[in-house]
Protein backbone atom coordinates (compact mmCIF):
# COMPACT_ATOMS: atom_id res chain seq x y z
CA UNK A 1 0.00 0.00 0.00
CA UNK A 2 2.86 2.40 0.78
CA UNK A 3 4.30 1.84 -2.69
CA UNK A 4 0.92 2.58 -4.30
CA UNK A 5 0.55 5.76 -2.25
CA UNK A 6 4.05 6.85 -3.25
CA UNK A 7 3.24 6.23 -6.92
CA UNK A 8 0.04 8.29 -6.58
CA UNK A 9 1.90 11.20 -4.99
CA UNK A 10 4.65 11.08 -7.61
CA UNK A 11 2.06 10.87 -10.39
CA UNK A 12 0.16 13.85 -9.01
CA UNK A 13 3.32 15.94 -8.95
CA UNK A 14 4.60 14.92 -12.40
CA UNK A 15 1.41 14.60 -14.44
CA UNK A 16 0.74 18.24 -15.31
CA UNK A 17 4.37 19.31 -15.80
CA UNK A 18 4.72 16.32 -18.16
CA UNK A 19 1.54 17.23 -20.05
CA UNK A 20 2.70 20.82 -20.57
CA UNK A 21 6.24 19.71 -21.51
CA UNK A 22 4.91 17.42 -24.22
CA UNK A 23 2.53 20.15 -25.41
CA UNK A 24 5.43 22.59 -25.73
CA UNK A 25 7.45 19.97 -27.64
CA UNK A 26 4.57 19.53 -30.09
CA UNK A 27 4.10 23.28 -30.48
CA UNK A 28 7.80 23.71 -31.27
CA UNK A 29 7.79 20.94 -33.86
CA UNK A 30 4.55 22.24 -35.38
CA UNK A 31 6.16 25.67 -35.66
CA UNK A 32 9.14 24.13 -37.43
CA UNK A 33 6.83 22.30 -39.86
CA UNK A 34 4.88 25.51 -40.63
CA UNK A 35 8.15 27.34 -41.27
CA UNK A 36 9.32 24.55 -43.58
CA UNK A 37 6.01 24.50 -45.45
CA UNK A 38 5.43 28.22 -45.99
CA UNK A 39 8.55 30.24 -45.19
CA UNK A 40 11.68 28.21 -45.79
CA UNK A 41 13.38 28.35 -49.20
CA UNK A 42 16.09 25.80 -48.37
CA UNK A 43 16.25 22.29 -49.77
CA UNK A 44 13.93 19.82 -48.04
CA UNK A 45 14.60 16.23 -47.04
CA UNK A 46 12.24 13.25 -47.45
CA UNK A 47 10.59 13.93 -44.08
CA UNK A 48 9.79 17.57 -44.83
CA UNK A 49 8.75 17.10 -48.45
CA UNK A 50 5.66 15.13 -47.40
CA UNK A 51 4.23 18.23 -45.74
CA UNK A 52 5.01 20.40 -48.75
CA UNK A 53 3.28 17.99 -51.12
CA UNK A 54 0.17 17.63 -48.91
CA UNK A 55 -0.24 21.04 -47.20
CA UNK A 56 -4.02 20.82 -46.69
CA UNK A 57 -4.02 17.45 -44.91
CA UNK A 58 -0.95 18.40 -42.87
CA UNK A 59 -2.27 21.84 -41.89
CA UNK A 60 -5.74 20.63 -40.85
CA UNK A 61 -4.29 17.74 -38.86
CA UNK A 62 -1.77 19.93 -37.03
CA UNK A 63 -4.15 22.84 -36.36
CA UNK A 64 -7.02 20.71 -35.04
CA UNK A 65 -4.65 18.47 -33.06
CA UNK A 66 -2.90 21.36 -31.37
CA UNK A 67 -6.23 23.01 -30.52
CA UNK A 68 -7.28 19.81 -28.78
CA UNK A 69 -3.99 19.34 -26.93
CA UNK A 70 -3.65 22.95 -25.75
CA UNK A 71 -7.23 23.32 -24.47
CA UNK A 72 -7.99 19.79 -23.24
CA UNK A 73 -5.92 20.03 -20.01
CA UNK A 74 -8.14 22.88 -18.78
CA UNK A 75 -11.13 20.52 -18.97
CA UNK A 76 -9.59 18.34 -16.27
CA UNK A 77 -9.32 21.24 -13.81
CA UNK A 78 -11.91 20.90 -11.02
CA UNK A 79 -11.66 24.62 -10.33
CA UNK A 80 -12.39 25.50 -13.96
CA UNK A 81 -15.33 23.07 -14.19
CA UNK A 82 -16.97 24.18 -10.95
CA UNK A 83 -16.77 27.90 -11.74
CA UNK A 84 -17.28 27.69 -15.52
CA UNK A 85 -19.60 24.72 -16.08
CA UNK A 86 -21.26 26.26 -19.14
CA UNK A 87 -17.87 27.12 -20.68
CA UNK A 88 -16.65 23.64 -19.81
CA UNK A 89 -19.49 22.11 -21.84
CA UNK A 90 -19.05 24.48 -24.77
CA UNK A 91 -15.30 23.90 -24.82
CA UNK A 92 -15.94 20.16 -24.59
CA UNK A 93 -17.98 20.24 -27.81
CA UNK A 94 -15.27 22.28 -29.56
CA UNK A 95 -12.59 19.87 -28.37
CA UNK A 96 -14.58 16.82 -29.46
CA UNK A 97 -14.93 18.21 -32.99
CA UNK A 98 -11.25 19.22 -33.17
CA UNK A 99 -10.16 15.81 -31.85
CA UNK A 100 -12.29 13.95 -34.39
CA UNK A 101 -10.93 16.11 -37.21
CA UNK A 102 -7.35 15.61 -36.01
CA UNK A 103 -7.84 11.85 -35.68
CA UNK A 104 -9.53 11.50 -39.07
CA UNK A 105 -6.86 13.50 -40.90
CA UNK A 106 -4.14 11.71 -38.95
CA UNK A 107 -5.39 8.36 -40.25
CA UNK A 108 -5.94 9.86 -43.70
CA UNK A 109 -2.33 11.03 -43.76
CA UNK A 110 -1.27 7.40 -43.38
CA UNK A 111 -2.92 6.64 -46.73
CA UNK A 112 -2.49 9.90 -48.65
CA UNK A 113 0.98 11.01 -47.55
CA UNK A 114 4.17 8.97 -47.92
CA UNK A 115 4.66 7.32 -44.53
CA UNK A 116 8.02 8.22 -43.02
CA UNK A 117 9.54 5.31 -41.14
CA UNK A 118 8.05 2.53 -43.25
CA UNK A 119 5.62 -0.14 -42.14
CA UNK A 120 6.25 0.43 -38.43
CA UNK A 121 5.02 4.03 -38.68
CA UNK A 122 2.05 3.09 -40.88
CA UNK A 123 1.00 0.29 -38.51
CA UNK A 124 1.14 2.63 -35.50
CA UNK A 125 -1.15 5.12 -37.29
CA UNK A 126 -3.66 2.40 -38.18
CA UNK A 127 -3.53 0.95 -34.64
CA UNK A 128 -3.59 4.03 -32.41
CA UNK A 129 -5.68 6.25 -34.71
CA UNK A 130 -8.89 4.23 -34.29
CA UNK A 131 -8.25 3.89 -30.54
CA UNK A 132 -7.98 7.68 -30.30
CA UNK A 133 -11.22 8.21 -32.24
CA UNK A 134 -13.03 5.56 -30.21
CA UNK A 135 -11.82 7.12 -26.94
CA UNK A 136 -13.13 10.54 -27.99
CA UNK A 137 -16.51 9.18 -29.09
CA UNK A 138 -16.84 6.99 -26.01
CA UNK A 139 -15.95 9.94 -23.80
CA UNK A 140 -18.63 12.04 -25.51
CA UNK A 141 -21.21 9.25 -25.06
CA UNK A 142 -20.38 8.93 -21.36
CA UNK A 143 -20.74 12.69 -20.88
CA UNK A 144 -24.12 12.68 -22.63
CA UNK A 145 -25.29 9.85 -20.37
CA UNK A 146 -24.01 11.47 -17.14
CA UNK A 147 -21.29 8.86 -16.64
CA UNK A 148 -18.79 11.50 -15.56
CA UNK A 149 -16.13 9.19 -14.10
CA UNK A 150 -16.01 7.09 -17.27
CA UNK A 151 -16.05 10.28 -19.37
CA UNK A 152 -12.93 11.48 -17.55
CA UNK A 153 -11.20 8.13 -18.02
CA UNK A 154 -11.82 7.97 -21.77
CA UNK A 155 -10.66 11.54 -22.26
CA UNK A 156 -7.47 10.77 -20.34
CA UNK A 157 -6.85 7.96 -22.83
CA UNK A 158 -7.50 10.27 -25.78
CA UNK A 159 -5.22 12.99 -24.41
CA UNK A 160 -2.45 10.49 -23.69
CA UNK A 161 -2.50 9.25 -27.28
CA UNK A 162 -2.55 12.80 -28.62
CA UNK A 163 0.50 13.67 -26.54
CA UNK A 164 2.22 10.46 -27.64
CA UNK A 165 3.78 12.19 -30.64
CA UNK A 166 5.53 14.56 -28.22
CA UNK A 167 6.86 11.56 -26.30
CA UNK A 168 7.98 10.05 -29.60
CA UNK A 169 10.01 13.17 -30.41
CA UNK A 170 11.85 12.87 -27.07
CA UNK A 171 12.47 9.15 -27.62
CA UNK A 172 13.67 9.89 -31.15
CA UNK A 173 16.18 12.38 -29.76
CA UNK A 174 17.52 9.65 -27.45
CA UNK A 175 17.80 7.27 -30.41
CA UNK A 176 19.74 9.84 -32.43
CA UNK A 177 22.10 10.56 -29.53
CA UNK A 178 22.86 6.83 -29.52
CA UNK A 179 23.71 6.79 -33.20
CA UNK A 180 20.46 5.81 -34.91
CA UNK A 181 19.25 7.84 -37.86
CA UNK A 182 15.88 9.58 -37.83
CA UNK A 183 14.57 7.15 -40.47
CA UNK A 184 15.62 4.13 -38.37
CA UNK A 185 14.14 5.41 -35.13
CA UNK A 186 10.95 7.10 -36.34
CA UNK A 187 8.68 4.05 -36.56
CA UNK A 188 9.82 2.31 -33.35
CA UNK A 189 9.79 5.68 -31.58
CA UNK A 190 6.18 6.23 -32.63
CA UNK A 191 5.12 2.87 -31.21
CA UNK A 192 7.03 3.51 -27.98
CA UNK A 193 5.75 7.07 -27.58
CA UNK A 194 2.08 6.31 -28.17
CA UNK A 195 2.17 2.96 -26.38
CA UNK A 196 4.06 4.25 -23.33
CA UNK A 197 1.64 7.15 -22.91
CA UNK A 198 -1.38 4.88 -23.16
CA UNK A 199 0.05 2.39 -20.64
CA UNK A 200 0.84 5.19 -18.17
CA UNK A 201 -2.65 6.63 -18.67
CA UNK A 202 -4.23 3.24 -17.95
CA UNK A 203 -2.16 2.81 -14.80
CA UNK A 204 -3.16 6.29 -13.61
CA UNK A 205 -6.84 5.64 -14.40
CA UNK A 206 -6.79 2.48 -12.31
CA UNK A 207 -4.96 4.15 -9.43
CA UNK A 208 -7.41 7.06 -9.49
CA UNK A 209 -10.37 4.69 -9.66
CA UNK A 210 -9.07 2.76 -6.67
CA UNK A 211 -8.62 6.03 -4.78
CA UNK A 212 -12.21 7.13 -5.44
CA UNK A 213 -13.75 3.87 -4.18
Amino acid sequence: MEIIQSVKKLGSRLSWPTVWLLTVVLLVFAGVRVFDMFLSSSEHDSFEIRYLEHPIIASIHMASGLLFLVLAPFQFSKKFRSSNLKRHRIMGRILMVSALIAGFFGITSGFEMPVYGGLASAASIWFFGPIFLFSVMRGWWCARNKKITQHREWMIRALSIGLGVGTQRLILAIFQINGYSMAEGFGPGLWLGLGLNLVIAEIWINLSRAKSK
